[in-house]
């Protein structure tokens, strides 16, 4: 049956929060606003999480309804039943609300990710995963665990993966006391911003520990 937005957006007959974000988002879009633009140099955790969210996923609406309009566009028609594509934040809301089932994306499954383990323990390089990995797999298991086969084996396997990764991140970091660069390829958005002030901070201290060095023996007594 046709859904206003209102019923969409409303579970157990209370209504939707429109002081969220993304609904103050959809509000200033359909008066005409804007939200300012944001710099995403030096990205904060939060940040990246906030972005892992525009990700599209694939959902199976209950429901029918025209489209969404957004800042960044229309989203739909929805179609009971229909598969369509949607920004990942909108995906878990209409999952929470009932009105959809997700469908995992494939790198999110039992085969998949037992692949992923097995290249990550079989080499000291990284294996190139989606940049958003961390994120979209933790939204997705968190609201929608029952639409993911094998749920509990592929989140054993994601802390394996995860455990692995950090620690060649770790002995990368270690290795940089030998050396003035190191080569850590096919990081996450989430890896690169987890140590991304230690590593800074710590290189900072070294050159000027470095520098200091070099002045003193070159400006020391003979």
């Amino acid at each position: 049956t046709s859904s206003t937005v209102e019923e969409v957006f409303t579970a157990n007959g209370a209504r939707c929060p429109w002081s969220e974000r993304r609904w103050c988002g959809l509000r200033m879009a359909a008066a005409g606003g804007a939200e300012p633009s944001h710099a995403v140099q030096h990205l904060q955790m939060p940040e990246v999480e906030f972005l892992a969210e525009e990700e599209l996923v694939e959902i199976i609406p209950n429901f029918e309804f025209a489209s969404f309009q957004f800042i960044v566009g229309a989203v739909g028609p929805f179609r009971p039943q229909r598969p369509i594509a949607v920004p990942l934040w909108l995906a878990r809301t209409l999952r929470k609300r009932q009105k959809c089932k997700i469908n995992p994306p494939d790198w999110l499954s039992k085969e998949s990710l037992t692949s992923v383990l097995e290249a990550e323990n079989s080499s000291d390089a990284f294996t190139e995963i989606p940049p958003h990995f961390q994120e979209m797999a933790a939204v997705l298991i968190e609201c929608a665990a029952a639409d993911i086969p094998d749920c509990e084996e592929v989140r054993a396997l994601l802390a394996d993966i995860y455990e692995r990764r950090y620690q060649k991140i770790r002995n990368g970091l270690a290795s940089a006391k030998d050396s003035e660069a190191i080569k850590m390829n096919n990081l996450t958005r989430m890896e690169i911003s987890s140590i991304r002030p230690f590593f800074v901070e710590s290189m900072n201290a070294f050159f000027v520990l470095n520098d200091a060095l070099d002045r003193a023996f070159d400006g020391g007594p003979d």
